[in-house]
């Protein structure tokens, strides 16, 4: 019973610790003293349960309200800044921490071993693979704000070809006294930051977005 304690500790340490530490090299919320703890307080609660369940009392309502309960956990890294949102992946790490938390106070070892494996490899894997489709070209619209002048225009058309982009379209309308101009390009990710670093740096330009 005591080997068995020690062992479901020191795996629930091992494997919190582990996806911890993924969090905390790319600086992100719930690092790993926060995982560790998620792991190692869902592993007791679970084990909890199982000896209420011994007791003659219901084995899954302490279980049962650390699905619910970790929950406010994650939603507390959840962030927003204005249309962006930020921390999902945190918030879905933290409840799968306390899933295989669970898992190891059921003695399933198995399973939350290759669970905790499996998410290593996704959060890892998935960053390489996000690297790999940023340098695709695809086709997108920039929209920039600038002067009322076609000359500008002009400027910025020259700019944007000089990252060798393919331009497909063109569109140009005046409101306020100001031009929106819309372009529909063939560009990389890298390349927007470039174009889009050159175009505010000119001063007729008021504003850029995609």
């Amino acid at each position: 019973m005591v080997l068995e304690m020690i062992i479901k500790i020191c795996l629930a340490l091992i494997l919190g610790g582990a996806l911890g530490m993924e969090r905390q090299y790319h600086d992100k919320p719930a690092g790993f003293a926060t995982n560790c703890l998620i792991c190692l307080g869902a592993m007791l609660f679970t084990v909890l349960s199982e000896i209420m369940g011994f007791a003659g009392g219901d084995p899954g309502r302490i279980a049962a309200q650390i699905v619910t309960g970790v929950g406010f956990i994650g939603a507390g890294s959840i962030l927003r800044d204005g249309n962006k949102i930020s921390g999902l992946t945190t918030a879905a790490g933290v409840w799968l921490v306390a899933a295989i938390g669970m898992a190891i106070g059921y003695g399933e070892y198995v399973w939350a071993a290759a669970c905790a494996g499996a998410i290593l490899l996704v959060q890892l894997g998935l960053r390489r693979t996000l690297k790999l489709v940023e340098m695709i070209k695809r086709y997108d619209t920039i929209y920039v704000v600038c002067d009322p002048s076609w000359q500008v225009v002009e400027q910025i058309t020259k700019k944007i070809e000089k990252q060798n982009i393919h331009l497909l379209k063109s569109e140009v309308t005046k409101q306020d006294n100001l031009f929106h101009v819309s372009l529909v390009a063939s560009f990389t990710a890298h390349e927007f930051q470039t174009v889009t670093r050159e175009l505010l740096e000119m001063k007729e330009v008021h504003s850029l977005y995609q």
